[in-house]
């Protein structure tokens, strides 16, 4: 669920609803609804370049991972909702130039 979120997340150069329909079947409701105010072109990811690390690993219905992109690294965070991962909330860090 991380990859493929990470994978929709990372296309700045996708026009907004495209980006937002994309994105939202990884999502929670709620967290879905909150990313419909992102401008895809803010995005400062244009790629994955490597698979998800666990930063931790799911249990107790909740899990973290570090998913590497051109640009930094994206945080996502999932939840177990009504027998599916779906993402919760995600963070940016740039890589240091």
């Amino acid at each position: 669920m991380a990859a493929a979120f990470a994978a929709a997340w990372a296309r700045p150069d996708l026009p907004t609803e495209v980006w937002w329909q994309r994105v939202a079947p990884h999502c929670e409701e709620g967290f879905a609804r909150a990313l419909r105010t992102v401008d895809p072109a803010q995005v400062p990811a244009r790629r994955v370049t490597g698979r998800p690390a666990a930063t931790r690993a799911p249990k107790g219905g909740a899990a973290v991972y570090e998913v590497p992109t051109d640009a930094g690294t994206l945080t996502v965070t999932l939840a177990a909702v009504n027998g599916r991962w779906v993402v919760t909330g995600n963070d940016f860090v740039r890589a240091v130039q």
